[in-house]
């Protein structure tokens, strides 16, 4: 099997389960592959790979310690509403959540524990919709097809700019294939478009409030109550504060912990959340989200294409 031209993210809580998938996709020939253990570190890391213009197909562990899958799936949706998200979990494809996800937009549904021949399929199939895809059909209702079948869900406002289609044939398109029962409505999706060209092929772009640099990491912060330092858990080597060298013994008493919060590696600030704007990938605009253009459109998701 050749080398996959997209990189692979696996999120995953456990790291059994994660050098097992490493193991199983080298098999397979993707070398490309990033690993996350949280649902926050996933979806920073599925933006950068977007930023970097790495279009990546994720593998999401359904149980997360920080966020369940539905929460990462709408984050890594909000960056592309287009991406291929392929679910690991040992629930049952009946349970209610599971059902919830695959409507929400995943892509496929692998059980645990997970075998090779059964992510060799998995992965054959989206080589195939990539190659077909690659073959660029001249027709308008190829291209929309094609499009649909590649998508989890799919705005309209997207579908018209990758098929480049005329909006009103490609309402008329949509109309036919939704009366054949190939294609569902879904609710609408929201969009921030590019206010230079007008694109909805836009990323988000995170960045220190202090230095604008992206060099930052989340952790927690103590905060020590007797001589006032604020650092990293990570500082606090063997429960001594770093500045003052005396142990932290109680919470709440000695010292609190302030979760979730994150440091730059650049200069030092600390700050609860990162500043962000955006970037088109079509004109390379980058622009604030105040001055954002928001585009709304209905979803659309493939049934029987």
């Amino acid at each position: 099997m050749t080398g996959s031209k997209n990189d692979i993210l696996i999120i995953e809580d456990s790291m059994a389960i994660t050098l097992l998938l490493r193991d199983f996709l080298k098999k397979l020939g993707y070398e490309n592959v990033k690993t996350c253990d949280s649902g926050k570190a996933g979806i920073q890391t599925f933006s950068d790979l977007e930023k970097d213009g790495k279009r990546s197909i994720v593998l999401l562990d359904f149980h997360l310690p920080d966020m369940d899958a539905n929460e990462v799936m709408a984050g890594i949706f909000a960056i592309r509403p287009d991406a291929k998200i392929i679910l690991e979990t040992a629930d049952s494809k009946s349970d209610e959540q599971i059902k919830n996800a695959m409507r929400g937009g995943a892509y496929l549904y692998i059980e645990k524990p997970i075998r090779y021949e059964n992510l060799k399929n998995v992965f054959e199939t989206l080589e195939q919709e990539q190659s077909i895809l690659e073959e660029k059909p001249s027709g308008d209702i190829e291209r929309i097809i094609l499009h649909l079948k590649s998508s989890s869900r799919i705005s309209f406002a997207r579908l018209a700019e990758y098929s480049k289609t005329e909006k009103d044939l490609l309402e008329n398109h949509l109309l036919r294939l939704e009366n054949e029962k190939k294609i569902m409505k879904l609710s609408e999706i929201k969009e921030v478009s590019c206010t230079q060209c007008d694109s909805v092929r836009v990323l988000p772009n995170f960045f220190c409030p202090a230095c604008k640099g992206t060099n930052f990491v989340q952790g927690k912060l103590i905060e020590h109550f007797k001589c006032g330092n604020v650092s990293i858990e990570d500082s606090y080597k063997e429960n001594k504060c770093p500045k003052c060298q005396k142990e932290i013994k109680i919470m709440g008493v000695d010292y609190k912990s302030i979760d979730n919060y994150y440091i730059c590696s650049d200069c030092g600030n600390k700050f609860s959340d990162p500043s962000q704007d955006y970037i088109c990938v079509k004109c390379n605009n980058r622009f604030p989200l105040e001055k954002a253009k928001w585009v709304t459109s209905t979803g659309y998701k493939s049934v029987s294409l």
